[in-house]
């Protein structure tokens, strides 16, 4: 897995009807590999710019590259395609297929883009084993703990091995004990495979355990 370098210049983005922009002419720059924590008060815009990274949203303005490329917008095909091929996404909620045991959900990535070889099969045991679930594959999510459950969101957003890793809170459901334990396999992870990311969070402790923090601040408009 190679991480992707982020680049983010003089972003526009309005949502329609809104007094204020959530960005106006904002930019920034993430290195291969960094991992990089968004911080700021609520709706400050930390997840309006993690979808503009993966190309869930619309702006007006500037440029968003990953890996040298342009992220796609306003086409729906080139966008989901960007997103398979380079983009792996966690949310405070993990949203598991219930119907589904662990280590189908991990392979569920992989098995929308193609064939699923024994060698993925192989990968998604390494990467529970990463997590500590080793062995929980063939439970399914309703028997998790949240933390269980957010970790096994972790290890499917890293299924495909994608280059940039976006995630919005995953940790912000979970009691602090909880929330710290996800957090140290969300190290362990991002050390082992080095995925360009993003952590949108709230906590703080968190965040200045990261290589590097920025501050949406008041300065941002506050729609998003």
């Amino acid at each position: 897995m190679t991480g992707l370098a982020l680049s983010i210049k003089d972003l526009h983005k309005t949502y329609t009807g809104a007094e204020h922009p959530v960005f106006d002419g904002f930019s920034m720059a993430v290195e291969p590999g960094e991992l990089c924590a968004i911080v700021g008060v609520s709706g400050v815009g930390k997840t309006t710019l993690l979808n503009c990274v993966a190309g869930l949203d619309r702006w007006e303005g500037g440029t968003i590259e990953v890996g040298g490329d342009p992220v796609p917008m306003g086409r729906p095909e080139a966008s989901a395609l960007f997103r398979r091929e380079h983009v792996g996404l966690a949310f405070q909620q993990p949203h598991l297929l219930p119907e589904f045991t662990v280590e189908e959900n991990l392979l569920m990535p992989i098995r929308i883009a193609g064939e699923v070889t024994p060698a993925h099969h192989a990968w998604v045991a390494e990467l529970l084993d990463t997590v500590g679930l080793a062995g929980l594959g063939g439970r399914l999510p309703g028997t998790l703990s949240g933390g269980q459950a957010a970790r096994v969101g972790l290890a499917r957003a890293l299924a495909r091995k994608p280059g940039l890793w976006l995630l919005d809170e995953p940790t912000g459901n979970l009691d602090p004990a909880t929330a710290l334990e996800v957090f140290e396999f969300l190290l362990r992870l991002h050390q082992d495979l080095r995925p360009t990311t993003l952590l949108v969070t709230h906590n703080m402790a968190l965040a200045e355990r990261c290589g590097r923090t920025l501050r949406l601040g008041p300065e941002e408009p506050r729609q998003g």
